[in-house]
């Protein structure tokens, strides 16, 4: 009985552990769908240009990662696959977030450039490098422009306020949100340009050929600029092959006026003066000489510049004598006649991005590379061990050589542990603090500040839009650098001795 017992129990359990097995089963089956968890998500900081992507058409597009509880399609892969293959530049991407998640997966927030899609897709396994759903992408491709358009100026065909009668910044939907450096060409109707390069977009392909124009006269360089080279018209014809070509050129390298001197029945290829086996130089008969400057003369008639010597110098005389009929062409400077010409300063103001309750402030200029400020060291002598307090300036610290430098860093370690109470991390962050705040005061000064608006008198006046144009086309302008800041720092690993890092600021222009 016993053992009919023991054994109808045995059969009992097994049978419940059956049940119980299957239990379990039937229970993973029904249970809720278990969802990927965020591990980091962070802005993208490095240059926004080399973050510009494709589509790959292999995965959708979502409002959050795909594999989150409440991600929902923001674009279908078959849209996707259908932006993969676009043939216009609106269906390029920039990528702008990062995310990975506890499955190892990444994920990146990405926009179209005409802001149509935007989403988050996934880019594979390693945040080193664009994967999966996208690709990196060159949205414009340079080409090596022939010579008729370098030696060609152009009008603008139909001046007016469309896309394809202004300028750009770069070319359209080539990168995200540049936009227009004009937005109407009307002013500029009569205004001459010359092409300094030139491509395509390349969703597009070869026949969108896209070109940057710079204007022959100082007073239209705000258009200067991106256009289709279908929206220009040629205006000079192509250099004669009895004709030497002269650049007459201001001292931004800008063409004011261009003389084809020519000569009659010359043959192209040969050239305008001779060359001298005894002495190694190239000649041009004072004939010659004089023919010449007086067309260059005649040029710069009413066009406010002129040659900076009566005559030509010797070196000029010299490249004209060894440029080639039909292509040779030499650059001549020019000085402008207006002694007086007038110009405001530029002044840099700054608001943190970061912290928009900290108000719009002045910047003041340095031209010391290391930020002006200093401040209370455990350790101001870098020769000898031991506390020595005292002031340091950043210039000072940065002057040491790397061992006297350690010598400070050691000094600030020791009492860091040993006397936490007052160059613990409050002193610390206090001596940093006043460090950054004082480079978030400052920039490197470039050159370029002193703004003219062509030949302007005192008292002229330009729109903000010509500064705006101006800085744009001066990179040096554009993103203004606050001078190199120290921060010191306790090693991540709590080990060692306390680091100095060097950072900077960018300031990057926007509106005047």
């Amino acid at each position: 009985m016993k053992m009919s017992l023991k054994k109808s129990l045995f059969i009992s359990m097994a049978a419940l552990g059956l049940v119980s097995a299957a239990g379990v089963a039937t229970g993973q089956t029904a249970s809720a769908k278990t969802y990927a968890k965020v591990t980091m998500n962070s802005v993208l900081n490095s240059d926004p240009t080399t973050r510009n992507v494709t589509m790959t058409g292999t995965n959708a597009l979502y409002n959050k990662a795909g594999t989150l509880r409440g991600a929902r399609v923001v674009a279908s892969k078959s849209t996707v696959s259908n932006l993969a293959n676009a043939n216009v530049s609106t269906a390029n991407f920039r990528v702008y977030r990062v995310a990975t998640t506890n499955r190892g997966s990444v994920y990146y927030k990405v926009v179209s450039f005409d802001q149509n899609f935007r989403g988050w897709i996934y880019g594979g396994k390693s945040t080193s490098n664009f994967a999966g759903g996208i690709a990196p992408y060159t949205t414009f491709t340079s080409t090596v422009m022939g010579v008729n358009p370098q030696l060609t100026t152009y009008k603008i065909t139909t001046p007016g306020t469309g896309d394809d009668s202004v300028t750009w910044d770069a070319p359209q939907y080539t990168q995200y949100k540049v936009g227009k450096t004009i937005t109407d060409s009307t002013p500029y109707a009569n205004a001459t340009f010359k092409i300094d390069q030139s491509g395509y977009r390349t969703r597009e392909g070869v026949n969108d050929t896209w070109v940057h124009v710079v204007s022959t006269t100082p007073a239209n360089t705000v258009a200067n600029g991106w256009i289709k080279l279908s929206s220009l018209t040629p205006v000079q014809t192509q250099q004669a092959d009895n004709a030497i070509r002269i650049n007459l050129n201001d001292q931004n390298g800008k063409t004011v006026k261009t003389v084809d001197y020519a000569v009659q029945n010359a043959t192209k290829g040969t050239t305008l003066g001779s060359y001298s086996q005894t002495s190694g130089l190239w000649t041009l008969t004072d004939a010659t000489a004089n023919d010449i400057l007086n067309q260059i003369n005649a040029g710069l008639a009413n066009t406010g510049y002129k040659l900076d010597s009566s005559q030509l110098t010797t070196v000029e005389r010299a490249a004209l004598a060894a440029a080639q009929f039909g292509t040779g062409s030499v650059n001549i400077p020019v000085v402008s006649t207006s002694v007086n010409t007038a110009y405001s300063t530029i002044t840099p103001y700054a608001t943190n991005t970061n912290n928009n309750s900290a108000g719009t402030h002045a910047l003041a200029a340095v031209n010391n590379g290391i930020v002006n400020a200093g401040g209370n060291f455990v350790d101001s002598n870098p020769n000898s061990d031991g506390n020595q307090t005292g002031y340091l300036s950043a210039s000072d610290f940065n002057n040491f050589t790397q061992a006297q430098q350690q010598t400070i860093l050691n000094a600030m370690t020791k009492a860091y542990t040993d006397d936490s109470t007052h160059f613990g991390p409050s002193y610390l962050s206090g001596l940093n603090k006043a460090f950054k705040d004082a480079a978030e005061g400052q920039y490197v000064a470039p050159s370029g500040l002193n703004f003219t608006n062509g030949s302007a008198a005192t008292g002229s006046t330009f729109t903000s839009d010509q500064l705006m144009s101006y800085v744009r086309s001066n990179p040096s302008l554009l993103t203004l650098q606050s001078p190199k800041y120290p921060e010191f720092v306790v090693p991540a690993s709590g080990g060692g001795s306390i680091q100095v890092v060097w950072n900077t600021i960018n300031y990057t222009a926007n509106s005047a």
